[in-house]
């Protein structure tokens, strides 16, 4: 058995910005709507999933923001014409009939990070949706990462070339360069390259803290020294929290047919012909009491 996870606030932002200016008649935007109902389609459509789940972050503050004010603090607010789709996206999610996750105080990296570890411990195959590289943290022999953007999966082997350490050690590396998407400090002026070199010399980030005089270099010497809270604090907002108390239900999250009757109606609403096509044809018939004309006779009846 399979499961995808998709980060649900990251599809809709994508979706927003890849479509412009759409709207339907009534001047109502539709351009997240649409274009996140397509992906997940795609989705479902291509990679076949048995069972596909989705998870929104919470509105309310996180841990994160409790010990760092300023996490994500850099991100734009949410334009109004996203805010106003965003209900009618997850009626949609609904009426397919895809599970959806969303608890206060929590963000959808932890939900989706503890719902794969559950399913994979239950010999289920997870992928997570996902390009950002904090979520290949959590990547092991049951659980890859699908980018959707690249085409490409990413293993346990893709996350040591890359990072020269096994997922698990990845909030290592963000401790030390920081995450510009989160506002995440880190040490500034260190990247990937550098970083990676300094693990690899030291053997771990708490090696490397205890003891930064073993750097060779003097100008990373005092780097290190200088922002060992920073460091600290760092990891603990980069490390995905896989234990958080959710209850799952690998049943729930399989594929099953979508309510078409709940569905048109929406599709119906914001003018999605290229969608309203893709019903069963049963699903499409009007509502009413019809009768078959099969005879001369009833057709004069009819026409009088």
């Amino acid at each position: 058995m399979n499961l995808y996870l998709i980060d649900g606030n990251s599809y809709f932002y994508r979706a927003f910005h890849a479509i412009r200016g759409l709207t339907n008649s009534k001047g109502f935007p539709t351009n997240a709507i649409y274009g996140f109902t397509n992906m997940i389609m795609k989705i479902i459509r291509e990679k076949k999933p048995d069972a596909v789940a989705i998870a929104f972050d919470s509105p309310q503050p996180t841990e994160r923001h409790r010990i760092y004010e300023e996490y994500k603090a850099q991100r734009p607010e949410t334009p109004n014409d996203l805010i106003l789709q965003i209900p009618y996206i997850k009626e949609i999610i609904n009426a397919f009939n895809i599970s959806s996750f969303e608890m206060p105080g929590y963000e959808a990296d932890d939900i989706i990070g503890t719902i794969a570890k559950k399913a994979a411990s239950q010999g289920v195959t997870v992928f997570i949706l996902s390009g950002d590289k904090d979520m290949m943290q959590i990547v092991d022999g049951g659980i890859k990462i699908y980018d959707p953007m690249k085409d490409i999966i990413i293993d346990e082997k893709y996350v040591i070339e890359r990072f020269g350490v096994p997922p698990e050690r990845l909030p290592e590396i963000m401790a030390i360069t920081g995450d510009t998407v989160d506002n995440i400090p880190g040490v500034k002026g260190i990247g990937e390259k550098t970083a990676k070199e300094l693990l690899s010399k030291a053997g771990s980030l708490d090696e490397l803290m205890d003891h930064p005089e073993k750097t060779t270099s003097e100008r990373l010497r005092k780097m290190i020294a200088d922002n060992i809270e920073n460091i600290k604090l760092s990891k603990i907002l980069a490390t995905i929290d896989t234990n958080i108390p959710i209850d799952i239900s690998l049943q729930d999250m399989i594929i099953k047919e979508p309510d078409w009757p709940a569905l048109l109606p929406l599709f119906t609403e914001f003018e999605f012909k290229s969608l309203i096509k893709l019903a069963p044809s049963k699903g499409r018939e009007p509502r009413g009491q019809y009768r078959a004309i099969t005879d001369r006779e009833d057709l004069k009846r009819l026409l009088g």
